[in-house]
Parts: C-alpha cells; sequence; structure tokens
C-alpha cells in the first residue's frame, strides 16, 4: 500500500535523525511486531520512564514532564478520574498494568512516525487515497533457483502477473502539519528520500518490480486559522498552490 511504503521509509530515515526529550525515546523504543507497533523495546528505558510518567502523575516533574498537560493529555485520551488516582495511588503496581500502558500511550502520542501514519493510540495524519489507472496486464515467466547450488531448479517454472504503465497519480490529505516540528521534518524527509531514490510498491520489489520515481508534485495549502475565502471548499481553486520543492521547504520551518 501507499500508506505502508511510505511508513516504511519514514521508520528508516528517522532512526537517522536526531529528535529530543519523548520524541527521540519513541523513535528510538519503536518496534512492530505482530501485534501492532509497541515501544517496549528497551525494557530498562521503557521502566525508567514509566518510573518517571508516574512521579508525574503525582505532582513530581521527572523526564521533562508537566504535570498539568499529562493529566490533560490522559485524559484526552479516554483514561477516567480513577484511572489517574489508580496510577498514583498505585504506580506501577496498578491493577492491569495501568502505569505502563498509560506511559506507552504517552510515548505513542509523542512519536513522530506514529503522528504520520497512526499507530494503537491515535490516528496518523497523512491518509492516501486509492490510484485507479488503465493499465494492460501481462504474464512474465520465471525459474526457480536452487540456493544452495546456484543452478536452475527444476519443475518451478512460474508466471507473474505484471502491470505495465506510465505515470501513476498518487492524492493524500495531510491534516496539522506544522512547520517545523518532528513530525513535519520527518515528513519531509521522506518525500525528498522518494524524489531521489524512488518507492517501490507491490510484489516482486527483490526483482525490481513496482519501482516508481516521483516526477512530479503539487500540492494546496488550506491554513484554517486564515480561511477567509473558504478554501477548504474548493481547495484545488482557492488553497495556496506549492511545487514539490517549496512545499518540502515549507514543512520543514
Amino acid at each position: 500500500t501507499w500508506k505502508g511504503a511510505f511508513r516504511n521509509i519514514s521508520e528508516q530515515l528517522a532512526k537517522s535523525m536526531k529528535f529530543n526529550g519523548i520524541a527521540a525515546l519513541a523513535v528510538e523504543s519503536y518496534y512492530e511486531s505482530k501485534s501492532g507497533i509497541t515501544y517496549r523495546s528497551d525494557k530498562n528505558k521503557f521502566e525508567k520512564f514509566a518510573e518517571d510518567f508516574v512521579k508525574t502523575l503525582r505532582g513530581i516533574p521527572s523526564g521533562g514532564m508537566n504535570s498539568e498537560e499529562l493529566v490533560l493529555m490522559m485524559k484526552g485520551l479516554g483514561y477516567t478520574e480513577e484511572d489517574i488516582l489508580e496510577v498514583r495511588e498505585k504506580g506501577l503496581e496498578a491493577a492491569e498494568d495501568l502505569a505502563r500502558v498509560m506511559a506507552e500511550d504517552y510515548i505513542a502520542i509523542n512519536c513522530p512516525i506514529g503522528k504520520l501514519y497512526g499507530n494503537r493510540t491515535i490516528t496518523g495524519k497523512v491518509r492516501f487515497f486509492d490510484s485507479i489507472f488503465n493499465a494492460k496486464t501481462h504474464f512474465r515467466p520465471g525459474i526457480g533457483i536452487e540456493r544452495s547450488s546456484g543452478k536452475v531448479k527444476e519443475n518451478a517454472l512460474y508466471f507473474s502477473e505484471i502491470v505495465s504503465f506510465g505515470n501513476l497519480r498518487l492524492t493524500f490529505i495531510a491534516d496539522n502539519l506544522s512547520p517545523g516540528a518532528d513530525d513535519s521534518k520527518l515528513f519531509a524527509n521522506t518525500l525528498e528520500a522518494i524524489k531521489f531514490v524512488g518507492i517501490s510498491i507491490g510484489g516482486r520489489k527483490s526483482v525490481g518490480m513496482g519501482h516508481l520515481k516521483l516526477s512530479n508534485g503539487i500540492f494546496y495549502i488550506v491554513d484554517f486559522r486564515k480561511d477567509e475565502n473558504l478554501a477548504i471548499g474548493n481547495p484545488f481553486k482557492k488553497g495556496e498552490k506549492f511545487n514539490l520543492e517549496s512545499f518540502i521547504s515549507w514543512i520543514r520551518g
């Protein structure tokens, strides 16, 4: 999928970028398992953060967190006063591992990757539309190879259904990308990487199939705070228009 391909590139880039505070911890501990995205890959660091999280809920700011803001965020995620009181009183011994679950949710909502594409706690800012195109398909033959000998494997003829096309349009909406924010910088780097290296979609990527190059990009920006001419109703006509390079520069801040 478009989302999966973009996410894969962003995950690789995020590991090489410099983030501060909770965002740095989120990227460092980010791990995608079969059950979903988790932020407990480094048990020791997570336990230390969970302890700081409990202290902050108890009114003792720790780990760069603010007590009042933390309570508001937890309530915004659906936690009740009873949940917060449970963690304040019992800490990491709270029922159903509540303190650690809340701590991980706090990491999740501050994760640059999660902000863009979503995780188990928040919905992603970037929404991709299906790409529809008219193209003919054909079958391409292939043969299996014995990995041990490097020779052709007997009775291993197969056919892959291939789509041939020239151009494919990608459309997406990105909500609330603030210029200069961690997730915005990551998305800027992702677009730039796709511009120079390309992106791979579909199966058989290991043999070069599905590799696409970004040839052009047009972006329309609507700032609701200044949307006096109701550009949201027709962003393609009334929104501020950017090309790829200027959009990347804009969201980098």
